[in-house]
Protein backbone atom coordinates (compact mmCIF):
# COMPACT_ATOMS: atom_id res chain seq x y z
CA UNK A 1 0.00 0.00 0.00
CA UNK A 2 1.23 3.43 -1.11
CA UNK A 3 1.61 5.81 1.64
CA UNK A 4 0.19 9.39 0.62
CA UNK A 5 1.58 11.56 3.72
CA UNK A 6 -0.63 14.53 4.10
CA UNK A 7 -4.18 12.44 4.28
CA UNK A 8 -2.57 9.93 6.76
CA UNK A 9 -1.77 12.43 9.00
CA UNK A 10 -5.11 13.91 8.45
CA UNK A 11 -6.45 10.11 9.78
CA UNK A 12 -7.52 9.43 13.50
CA UNK A 13 -3.90 7.19 13.77
CA UNK A 14 -1.60 9.89 12.12
CA UNK A 15 -3.13 12.40 14.08
CA UNK A 16 -2.70 11.01 16.96
CA UNK A 17 1.00 9.42 16.26
CA UNK A 18 2.02 13.27 15.45
CA UNK A 19 0.43 14.54 18.84
CA UNK A 20 2.35 11.02 20.64
CA UNK A 21 5.70 12.91 19.16
CA UNK A 22 4.92 16.51 19.93
CA UNK A 23 4.58 15.11 23.75
CA UNK A 24 7.03 13.25 23.89
CA UNK A 25 9.81 15.72 22.42
CA UNK A 26 7.70 17.97 25.35
CA UNK A 27 8.69 15.61 27.55
CA UNK A 28 12.24 15.23 26.94
CA UNK A 29 12.96 18.64 26.81
CA UNK A 30 11.51 19.55 30.53
CA UNK A 31 13.00 15.59 31.55
CA UNK A 32 9.86 14.04 33.05
CA UNK A 33 11.59 10.38 32.47
CA UNK A 34 7.95 8.74 33.35
CA UNK A 35 6.06 10.58 30.47
CA UNK A 36 8.80 10.10 28.29
CA UNK A 37 8.70 6.55 28.48
CA UNK A 38 4.94 6.49 28.43
CA UNK A 39 5.35 8.40 24.77
CA UNK A 40 8.41 6.53 23.85
CA UNK A 41 6.02 3.11 24.05
CA UNK A 42 3.22 4.51 22.35
CA UNK A 43 5.78 5.57 19.57
CA UNK A 44 6.91 2.06 19.16
CA UNK A 45 3.47 0.84 18.54
CA UNK A 46 3.24 3.98 15.56
CA UNK A 47 6.03 2.63 14.17
CA UNK A 48 5.34 -1.01 14.43
CA UNK A 49 1.97 -0.04 12.16
CA UNK A 50 3.86 2.13 9.87
CA UNK A 51 5.59 -0.96 9.39
CA UNK A 52 3.20 -3.33 8.84
CA UNK A 53 0.46 -1.13 6.67
CA UNK A 54 3.17 1.32 4.29
CA UNK A 55 6.17 -1.15 4.99
CA UNK A 56 8.04 2.34 5.69
CA UNK A 57 10.46 2.35 8.62
CA UNK A 58 10.55 5.69 10.22
CA UNK A 59 12.26 6.74 13.21
CA UNK A 60 12.36 9.98 15.56
CA UNK A 61 14.51 12.42 15.13
CA UNK A 62 15.20 15.93 17.36
CA UNK A 63 17.74 18.34 17.32
CA UNK A 64 17.91 21.63 18.88
CA UNK A 65 16.14 23.27 15.81
CA UNK A 66 13.29 20.82 14.81
CA UNK A 67 11.76 17.30 15.67
CA UNK A 68 9.90 14.84 13.45
CA UNK A 69 9.79 11.59 11.94
CA UNK A 70 12.33 10.79 8.90
CA UNK A 71 12.60 7.57 7.07
CA UNK A 72 15.29 5.23 7.72
CA UNK A 73 17.45 6.17 4.99
CA UNK A 74 16.90 9.59 5.76
CA UNK A 75 15.35 10.96 2.55
CA UNK A 76 11.93 11.76 3.05
CA UNK A 77 10.18 13.14 6.18
CA UNK A 78 6.65 12.17 7.31
CA UNK A 79 6.69 15.64 9.13
CA UNK A 80 8.98 17.60 10.11
CA UNK A 81 8.23 20.94 12.94
CA UNK A 82 10.52 23.67 13.25
CA UNK A 83 11.24 25.17 16.79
Amino acid sequence: MKMNKEKFLKTELGSSMKECVAALDKWLEVEDRKAALWCQAQWEVYQMALRQFYGIECHLTRTDEYFGIVTEDESDWLFKVER
